[in-house]
């Protein structure tokens, strides 16, 4: 064939093919008009919204200008140009719609017109605010089209309808995220057993509750099963690690026990994606797993483990992503850890791994994973120095790296080295570190930096201001020793820490350009000046505001009072002075937390205006408020602290705040308060939560308030649950009083929830000390000194056995010792002196420790005192074992008006009948033993 002739063929051949083509193109069917009325009806019941905090993934998906997706949905254009819609290019059908991060709200109901649309194959309606809407049973009326369907994250309720297993072309099914969306167990194994097309079933968060078959039968098609957080109980099926098809299994957040089952190893399992966290597993894990050779993804954290860090990481050729967080794996990282050259992602954090990482060399092992990108080995025990310079320039992809709290000591040299142009993230908190690294200037994509608990100082570099060119948003430069700051350019900043150091100078007003922040600590350094008027710019975002401890002055900061969403405020320890503003009260119901303490505020305590549910603390501890304590305080039904102590409060006790349900702490020391305590006549349960009050040095009089301490629940038969301390917190954040404690004014950053204390000293109360004292057994300090109580020291004092520190001097106690004190065994500290006590000091383990506690009474002896009992066992038992025999006098009385009623009849009878011969008899025989018994006494020596 010649080429003029092979031309013209080939021309009349592309001639043809755009002649058809044309054809096609001008036969497209438009969308049918009642398939645009259906969807426009559907249209009318969703509306748009903005994205809101729960729907960020979307935004940083699609970005904040997004618009909602139904906008252009109109009758006057063809629906198959619609967002979200797409058409069968022959026919004109809707086939698909996609309307995920769709910025829309509503609700489907059953008699929906999205259900009129026959040829529908994949519905897509992720992330949008579809709440108390069901999955209608009208959803078969998709059996002959649909393939994909997604409903996650769109807070759907309700049963899972068995109509969704009439939907035999479904390839791809994801309700995933729907938190109060339910599943029963047949649905889900009837999916699995009987869906021949299905490919993906995704449903985390979905409530299932059921125990896995000890065989699992699932369809040949199924690739991808997502079961996370759903609930399952009980142990793997035998055979989960040996389905011949499945390449992902994610079983998280389960309630899964017991070994793992074993791998055949004769056939090749293609299983690339296995994630098992947050269950409780047990065995050697590894071992079941390891031959699971084709896996890209692994993911054991939280689950338990214990034992050495697992070796067989060379069978994983294609491992790309290893977690074994969160778990307690000892021992160093065995030799061949670093096999495995494939990693991008290695996670040992939060074990208990301890031991040499390389060997003395300051050359970490790690840099034979040269394709890693996140490095984490925080909080360990390992032992060895690494060089950061060395570590970046081995490490060329590293784009995240923490070796915080890891044990790990790094050092630079701060020559030039490369660092990865894309690093994110670096976290050397605790790592002995003594200088910044220069390294981070080469950082420009930088969004986290901690430094904290190291040993830097001086004034920080002026370029460490940019690093991460505006992309910082989390800096933690606490408890080293700096100095001196640069100028910050971070305007996208959310968590400033800078707190524990030896920082100078006034605040800075750069910081009030980042107004994105939320958490701002400066607290325990030595900024002085006033708080800017500037600071108020970020009122749309900060959160967390701590400057306590440092030499700030000036009136109340009135720019605190626009930040409205402040939820955490501490100003405490500072040389703030002025009235504190009313408008205070305005913004305390947003708060959950207010330290203003140990400043010089005078004047009143302002008048919350508001509701102030949220507000669980309230100190204002060290300054010189006077007037009354505001009622206006019974509003704040969540409070749980309130320190009011070392001020100049006047008016009797408010005992209107015994109706705070929540009221654990309550410190009133060192006002001017007066009269009787008296309990509210409208709720008899009043302080039900009360674990520390502090009412010392007041001037209140009459008896101590009986009906309080007997409704004092918390203080009694206190339950430890763990070893492990729980400390009086809120939002994660730790309440902080002042208080006596064996003598000595102690201040308490953290307040345990267990430590209970009742101070009344330094008033004026009289009366006994009432035995209900005894009922509070988890006490551990009671302080009753400088007051005017009289009577005997209760014996069921005795009762208190968690009690550390007992002072009961400065009063005008008399009687004995009661000997059951001298069996409390944490007994510290014991003031028992300037009273009237008399007699011997109980013996005993603790007392005869204690040799300035009985001081100022002249009638006690007895070790450890120089002055010996003349009489050591006189009259010594009776009280001794008045409890604990349960002999008292109240017996002796009874027997006493038995008696005389019995002698008044006797000595009727005898009255009226004469002196009968056998009462004669009785009197005779009585005599004589009185006789006998005296002429054959004798003196019993009884000591010295």
């Amino acid at each position: 064939m010649s080429n003029s002739t092979m031309l013209l063929f080939f021309s009349f051949f592309f001639f043809l093919i755009s002649v058809s083509s044309s054809s096609s193109f001008n036969d497209t069917h438009k969308c049918s008009a009642q398939q645009a009325l259906d969807l426009l009806l559907f249209k009318q019941n969703l509306s748009p919204i903005k994205f809101s905090y729960d729907y960020t993934p979307c935004e940083y998906w699609l970005g904040s200008d997004y618009y909602p997706i139904m906008m252009n949905w109109n009758k006057n254009t063809d629906c198959c140009k619609w967002n979200g819609v797409t058409c069968n290019h022959f026919t004109g059908d809707v086939i698909g719609i996609d309307l995920s991060c769709g910025m829309l709200r509503g609700t489907i109901h059953p008699n929906s017109t999205l259900f009129r649309l026959p040829h529908l194959r994949t519905l897509n309606l992720a992330f949008n605010d579809l709440t108390d809407s069901q999955l209608p049973h009208e959803i078969h009326r998709f059996s002959n089209s649909l393939t994909h369907l997604n409903i996650s994250g769109c807070r759907l309720a309700g049963q899972i309808s068995r109509e969704i297993l009439v939907l035999p072309r479904l390839v791809s099914l994801d309700v995933s995220y729907n938190y109060r969306l339910q599943m029963q167990p047949y649905v889900l194994m009837n999916l699995l057993r009987n869906s021949t097309h299905l490919r993906e079933l995704l449903i985390p968060g979905v409530q299932i509750r059921c125990v896995l078959p000890t065989y699992l039968n699932i369809s040949s098609s199924l690739r991808s099963l997502h079961l996370s957080y759903t609930g399952l109980q009980g142990k793997l099926s035998n055979n989960i690690f040996n389905l011949p098809y499945l390449e992902e299994l994610e079983l998280s957040g389960n309630y899964l026990i017991g070994p793992l089952p074993k791998v055949n190893t004769s056939t090749n399992i293609p299983l690339k994606c296995l994630d098992l966290s947050f269950n409780n597993f047990s065995g050697e894990t590894l071992d079941s797993i390891g031959h699971l050779t084709s896996l890209n993804y692994l993911d054991l954290s939280s689950c338990g483990l214990v034992g050495s860090l697992p070796k067989p990481l060379v069978n994983f050729r294609h491992l790309k992503t290893f977690d074994l967080s969160l778990n307690m794996f000892s021992g160093g990282l065995p030799s061949d850890f670093f096999g495995c050259r494939s990693l991008k992602i290695l996670s040992p954090e939060s074990n208990q791994s301890d031991g040499e990482i390389n060997q003395g060399s300051t050359t970490a092992s790690c840099v034979q994973f040269i394709n890693l990108t996140r490095l984490d080995l925080s909080w360990n025990n390992f032992t060895g120095v690494w060089d950061f310079d060395a570590l970046l320039s081995n490490l060329p992809n590293l784009q995240s790296l923490d070796l915080s709290y890891s044990g790990l000591s790094v050092v630079s040299n701060n020559s030039f080295s490369y660092a990865n142009p894309d690093f994110l993230s670096l976290g050397l908190a605790s790592c002995k570190l003594n200088m910044f690294p220069e390294s981070l200037q080469a950082m420009k994509n930088l969004t986290f930096l901690d430094l904290s608990n190291n040993d830097i100082h001086g004034h920080i570099p002026d370029w460490a201001g940019e690093i991460g060119a505006n992309r910082l948003y989390y800096l933690n430069l606490s408890h080293n020793s700096i100095s001196g700051l640069p100028q910050f350019q971070w305007d996208v900043m959310e968590d400033l820490y800078l707190q524990s150091n030896q920082i100078q100078g006034a605040f800075p007003p750069s910081i009030c350009n980042m107004r994105n922040l939320y958490d701002l600590d400066i607290s325990n350094n030595s900024f002085s000046g006033v708080i800017p008027q500037c600071l108020g710019n970020i009122n749309s975002s900060l959160e967390y505001l701590n400057v306590k401890s440092n030499q700030i002055e000036g009136p109340f900061p009135s720019s605190i009072c626009n930040l409205r969403h402040l939820y955490f405020l501490d100003m405490s320890n500072n040389s703030f002075d002025g009235v504190i503003p009313q408008y205070l009260g305005n913004i305390i119901p947003s708060l959950s937390m207010v330290d203003i303490g140990n400043n010089h505020f005078h004047g009143s305590i302002p008048d919350v205006y508001k509701d102030c549910e949220q507000l669980e603390g309230l100190n204002l501890n060290g300054n010189q408020l006077q007037g009354k304590v505001p009622s206006s305080l019974s509003n704040c039904q969540s409070l749980i602290v309130l320190d009011l102590g070392n001020n100049r409060l006047n008016g009797k006790f408010p005992g209107w705040l015994g109706d705070l349900p929540k009221l654990q702490v309550l410190i009133l020391k060192s006002n001017k308060l007066h009269g009787v305590i008296e309990t509210s006549s409208t709720n008899r349960s009043v302080f039900l939560s009360m674990r520390v009050l502090d009412l010392s040095h007041n001037r209140f009089v009459g008896h101590l308030p009986r009906k309080y301490l007997q409704n004092f629940s918390a203080m009694k038969n206190v339950v430890k649950n763990s070893t492990k301390p729980k400390y009086l917190s809120a939002y994660g954040k730790y309440y902080s009083v002042i208080t006596t404690v064996k003598g000595v004014e102690q201040e308490f950053p953290q307040i345990l929830v267990n430590y209970v204390i009742v101070d009344l000293s330094n008033n004026k109360f009289e009366g006994e000390i009432p035995g209900v004292i005894g009922s509070l057994s988890s006490l551990i300090v009671l302080d009753l000194s400088h007051n005017r109580l009289i009577g005997q020291i209760p014996s069921v004092l005795g009762y208190l056995s968690e009690i550390e520190s007992l002072d009961l001097s400065w009063n005008q106690l008399t009687g004995e010792i009661p000997r059951s004190l001298a069996d409390l065994n944490f007994l510290g500290f014991l003031n028992l002196s300037d009273n009237h006590l008399k007699g011997r000091i109980p013996e005993g383990t603790q007392l005869s420790t204690f040799e300035a506690s009985f001081g100022g009474n002249p009638e006690l002896c007895g070790l450890p005192l120089a002055k010996k009992c003349v009489h050591p066992l006189e009259t010594q038992l009776e009280a001794d074992e008045d409890m604990r025999s349960g002999f008292t006098w109240r017996v002796v009385m009874m027997g006493y008006g038995c008696g005389i009623i019995l002698g008044l009849v006797m000595g009727y009878v005898m009255l009226s009948t004469g002196r009968p011969k056998w009462f004669n008899a009785i009197v005779d025989a009585g005599e004589h033993m009185l006789h006998t018994r005296k002429n054959t006494r004798r003196f019993i020596y009884i000591g010295k």
